[in-house]
């Protein structure tokens, strides 16, 4: 006997199977993705522009990544400079009516300065770390509300839903919070040594100084400046030297090799992450291990 084969249409498939999505909403970077799927669930389509193994700072869209803006209802950006090379595209969207939301430039500014320009006689040239996704207490108290205010606006039959999610999510996070304050409550005043100023905000959260290697774009120290940072290491209370995946490791290498200092490598960006609190509790997992000496 013959089988018969069905061909069913595959819009009826997918409406069957519940996934035509009337909201579409891009997110430049992972970050932001993971806590926008997190917030809409199964109501909306989330895309990720910049993958997580890629540097937001050297980004340039492709034709393929304007069509997939274009096609947007909402794009969720960093701001602060994060996305340098497509800001140009996404003013142009929203000039064209699109929504476009710079979660970074909507913060405080006081919250966003470098600690060492935060006075009362600097009003302008202002040194800005874009890096805020990775200090929990603004996410739940800044990141995450503007993002459910911004999806309610563009789906307001779906604002207490988003709501019901981002609190679960805030609960997450301040439980994380507790975790990460009691771990490195010890380590208040040490130093760590980073390759780039990505954790800017999280170490300064839980009062560890920063010495990033590299301070720019793509910079490399010059062997001066490593002799430097040995030197460095080698007088001050170092409990840590993380390299970065999206970063050089070079001067990193060296100053490992140079020193006795435990190191390890953070992630800024979520590389095979499933969520924002999975990112965090990894990056604290290997500080835990490079400060406990595992």
């Amino acid at each position: 006997m013959t089988r018969r084969v069905i061909l069913i249409p595959f819009l009826l498939i997918t409406l069957l199977s519940g996934t035509v999505f009337s909201l579409r909403i891009v997110a430049t970077i992972n970050p932001y993705y993971l806590i926008v799927k997190e917030i809409v669930g199964q109501n909306a389509q989330v895309d990720l522009l910049i993958g997580p193994g890629q540097n937001p700072h050297i980004f340039s869209p492709k034709i393929s990544d304007i069509r997939r803006l274009d096609g947007a209802d909402l794009v969720i950006a960093n701001g602060l400079d994060l996305e340098i090379f497509l800001e140009r595209h996404l003013d142009d969207l929203a000039s064209r009516g699109k929504t476009v939301v710079y979660i970074g430039n909507l913060l405080p500014k006081e919250l966003i300065m470098e600690k060492e320009e935060q006075n009362e006689e600097q009003e302008h040239d202002h040194h800005v770390n874009p890096h805020i996704w990775l200090d929990p207490v603004i996410l739940t108290d800044y990141v995450i509300p503007f993002l459910v205010e911004a999806l309610s606006e563009i789906a307001p039959e779906k604002s207490g839903y988003f709501s019901a999610n981002a609190a679960q999510l805030i609960d997450d996070l301040q439980e994380f919070d507790e975790e990460a304050n009691s771990y490195l409550e010890k380590f208040r005043g040490s130093v760590v040594i980073v390759a780039h100023p990505s954790f800017t905000y999280f170490f300064r959260r839980y009062g560890l100084r920063l010495e990033p290697v590299l301070e720019g774009i793509g910079d490399e120290p010059t062997i001066g400046e490593i002799k430097k940072l040995v030197d460095f290491v080698r007088g001050e209370e170092v409990v840590g030297i993380f390299a970065e995946y999206q970063h050089s490791k070079r001067a990193i290498d060296i100053l490992t090799a140079e020193t006795s200092v435990r190191h390890g490598e953070l992630d800024s960006l979520g590389i095979s992450m499933s969520g924002i609190i999975e990112l965090l509790q990894w990056n604290l997992g290997e500080i835990k291990r490079v400060f406990d000496g595992e």
